[in-house]
């Protein structure tokens, strides 16, 4: 049995971030930096497409959590986070 785990992609203030090309799981994202930041997950390789989170007001410590077997994307996971926002967000 092959043990399979979850990945972590760093996505920085006032930056996209394309962390994954193809099918995705995205299992949450938790908060490390945030004064008045923002966050928008999309299914896709670009800022466009299918939304599948999206976020103002973050605050440090903020751990957003999609259950265990993670919310699927098709064609990928693209981030942008906005204002101040620095995010971690765990993937496979």
């Amino acid at each position: 049995m092959s043990v399979q785990y979850v990945s972590y992609a760093t996505v920085t203030q006032a930056a996209a971030a394309t962390i994954k090309t193809g099918p995705a799981k995205l299992f949450g994202l938790t908060v490390t930096a945030s004064s008045s930041g923002t966050v928008t997950i999309y299914d896709n390789t670009a800022a466009s497409g299918t939304v599948l989170f999206t976020k103002s007001s973050l605050a440090v410590g903020d751990v957003i959590h999609f259950g265990g077997i993670g919310m699927a994307a098709k064609n990928g996971l693209h981030v942008v986070a906005g204002g101040t926002a620095t995010i971690n967000v765990m993937y496979v």
